[in-house]
């Protein structure tokens, strides 16, 4: 035997990443599940096409640039002369991926599709593929989405419509247009702003004030575009404020009348603007009242530019009426809640894709001299199936979400495409109570449940998965991890979204209405009847009975402090219906194991009888490669 040394002896073979839509098992079956046939007929060589492109290397370069060359406030925060001059810099790397997103059309595809209700699933399906290379563009990306989608409520609704003068349409419209196009040089993103230093998540403390003023100041947007700013003046101090380098934003201010919601542009057009050397600039634009108090430091999404901003006479448009800036936010919220989600979920697709390709060519000492595969490992492969298991359920109630959204938002014109999709289909009425109770429920159960299962997928990588692979970036489960740690925090902690749960089943008027909802979906997804008999002892329409007869027999202050186990219990049935559906949706014995994994764990039905080491080993690469006899014993 030679001894090794730095340059020779035993090297790993480098995992091979393929392209997820193709490798994916369980994102594979929400694709089927959740899209026609027409429409997946239509769109798969797209998507594939989108897989595939998001692995280019130029890709990961620029993950890496943005990573490296974290944003900052060029300069000290004023000119030489004492003026303040506080640009923001980004780095080359953070700008291809935002153009790259925008050019895919990540935010786009829920707008100018044509396939109505299935534009949303569509949308984070393509979404799910992008998250884990796109280095934090896509949280600009999600308030852009929620922006659009409020604005579009703006401008077709014809209650918000009459309240709009001529110019503040024209506005209005033009930043739709901007938020959901597919064209880098003429597409905004959007920043949301609603945390101050008094409450975090806790608006009522906003100390933002809004005061209108017609006619002073204002100007206009820019000389090419000839559209005012708005008539109101916006003065205060916002403390955790994301997609700092956005070109419009959506935030809360008091007004007289209470707190209220403001569309504000980040720009606006400078008469007096000059070049660095002091030439005049007839173009130039300048800050809209907003200045960057100091960057925040954070452990993670370090490539995402967060700020403490002073606002000095921001001028801004009122959105809908004084003292309902809560229900005009609301809209924007439900667009981010899903959008966390699906980064949790995909950012778990990224992490298992990477574990199964190392389990493919790293191989283990199996005693006496032996080696094996970590694919042919029945620990390693028991370990990873279990993993993939909880992947499947967390991604089904996420994309169940993005299908509830898109009814919200167009009702079906026909009867569900297939009897499992409508066992899942609440009626036209109750989708948007029902939405009302599930983005909540969806983030805080899915993000949550990600950060283990992420770091699970470290673990599974040994040594290498602890590292800061920047020298292979596409194997850097570090950064994934790091990133997704925030899911749990912004758009509301899960204590926050647990209580907001409560609140929302205990209102007076439509919590009665979301309790329906759910009831008719959990009960429709039950008595499903598809290719997979229901489970022996399985019986989530009694547990969902306890769940909402509990609620309606507790006040809402007594049920506050077990919200996390109210809404744990209510996501557990929905995921094992949902499971049970996609089980029996075509009989695939991998997914029905899923399903049976699913309840064995939560102590529903008994423990089937294990098989032979041979035959459990076949069940679970079954499961994690979708590969193999995974029959085994009767269950």
């Amino acid at each position: 035997m030679q001894s090794s040394s730095a340059d020779k002896g035993f090297f790993q073979k480098p995992p091979v990443l393929v392209n997820q839509f193709h490798d994916d098992v369980p994102y594979r079956r929400c694709f089927r599940l959740f899209l026609p046939a027409d429409i997946r007929a239509e769109t798969e060589a797209e998507v594939a096409a989108l897989g595939h492109e998001i692995l280019a290397d130029h890709v990961f370069a620029w993950i890496t640039d943005a990573e490296r060359n974290k944003p900052y406030v060029k300069g000290s925060g004023r000119d030489v002369f004492g003026r303040r001059a506080g640009e923001l810099i980004t780095t080359e790397g953070w700008r291809e991926l935002q153009n790259f997103g925008i050019a895919k059309g990540m935010v786009a595809c829920g707008y100018d599709t044509p396939y109505g209700a299935f534009s949303r699933p569509l949308q984070f399906l393509r979404t799910h593929l992008w998250v884990p290379c796109c280095a934090n563009v896509g949280c600009p990306s999600a308030m852009q989405d929620g922006a659009a989608s409020l604005l579009r409520k703006h401008l077709t609704t014809p209650s918000h419509a009459s309240q709009q003068t001529q110019e503040q349409r024209q506005v209005l419209e033009d930043a739709f247009r901007r938020l959901t196009s597919r064209d880098p040089c003429f597409a905004w993103t959007s920043g949301q702003w609603m945390t101050e230093r008094a409450g975090g998540s806790d608006v009522s403390q906003t100390e933002t004030r809004a005061v209108y003023k017609p006619g002073e100041g204002g100007g206009l947007a820019s000389k090419q575009q000839k559209l005012r700013l708005g008539p109101w003046s916006i003065n205060g101090f916002k403390w955790f404020s994301s997609a700092t380098d956005c070109r419009m934003v959506v935030l809360l201010a008091q007004t007289s009348s209470g707190l209220s919601a403001f569309f504000a542009p980040l720009h606006k057009h400078d008469p007096s603007a000059t070049t660095m050397t002091g030439l005049p600039n007839p173009d130039g634009e300048c800050l809209n009242g907003m200045q960057i108090s100091r960057l925040k430091n954070k452990f993670g999404t370090q490539s995402l530019p967060t700020a403490e901003l002073v606002l000095e006479d921001m001028r801004g448009w009122l959105l809908g009426q004084e003292g309902r800036g809560i229900h005009e936010i609301s809209s924007v919220l439900n667009l981010t809640r899903i959008h966390s989600a699906i980064g949790a979920v995909g950012s778990i697709g990224r992490g298992l894709a990477i574990a199964r390709a190392y389990a493919k060519v790293r191989q283990v000492g199996s005693g006496k001299g032996a080696r094996t595969s970590l694919v042919d490992s029945s620990l390693h492969m028991r370990t990873l199936a279990k993993m993939t298991a909880e992947y499947h359920g967390l991604m089904l109630l996420s994309f169940f979400a993005t299908y509830v959204l898109g009814l919200t938002e167009h009702p079906l014109e026909d009867a569900p495409p297939t009897p499992a999709l409508a066992a899942l289909t609440p009626r036209a009425e109750q989708a948007e109570p029902l939405l009302r109770v599930l983005t909540q429920l969806t983030k805080a159960y899915v993000c949550k449940a990600s950060v283990p299962l992420m770091f699970a997928c470290m673990e599974s990588l040994g040594g290498v998965g602890y590292l800061w692979n920047e020298e292979q970036e596409y194997l850097n489960v570090s950064r994934i991890f790091r990133d997704l740690c925030v899911g749990p925090i912004w758009e509301g902690t899960t204590d926050v979204l647990c209580t907001d749960f409560v609140r929302a089943i205990k209102h007076p008027k439509a919590g009665a209405d979301s309790l329906a909802a759910l009831d008719d979906v959990i009960t429709k997804a039950t008595a499903f009847q598809g290719k997979q008999a229901r489970p022996a002892g399985w019986h989530p329409a009694q547990r969902w009975a306890a769940w909402k007869d509990r609620v309606g027999g507790t006040s809402a202050a007594d049920l506050m402090s077990e919200a996390r186990e109210l809404v744990w219990g209510v996501s557990d049935t929905l995921v094992s219906v949902l499971l049970y559906v996609d089980a029996g949706s075509d009989g695939d014995p991998a997914a029905a194991d899923t399903l049976h994994r699913f309840l064995e764990g939560r102590n529903w039905m008994e423990r089937r009888a294990r098989g032979s080491t041979e035959d459990e080993l076949r069940r679970d690469q079954a499961i994690v490669y979708g590969i193999g006899d995974c029959s085994g014993p009767k269950l």
